[in-house]
């Protein structure tokens, strides 16, 4: 669980990185398109930490 927890953090600090090279005052085509692709990835790391919070019971508050 461990792992995947690391794999994630990697992937969600790639996407802050990402986002930090996009220029949000612009509105080109391609600068839409960009930003769409990473709303999508923003939509895929949540379901990805939804489902490692659920499946890990280390956290358990008992």
């Amino acid at each position: 669980m461990d792992l995947a927890w690391a794999a994630f953090d990697a992937a969600a600090l790639r996407l802050n990185y990402l986002y930090r090279l996009v220029d949000l005052t612009t509105d080109t085509p391609a600068d839409r398109a960009q930003r769409m692709k990473l709303a999508g990835e923003t939509a895929r790391l949540w379901d990805e930490w939804r489902m490692l919070f659920l499946s890990d019971s280390s956290g358990d508050a008992s």
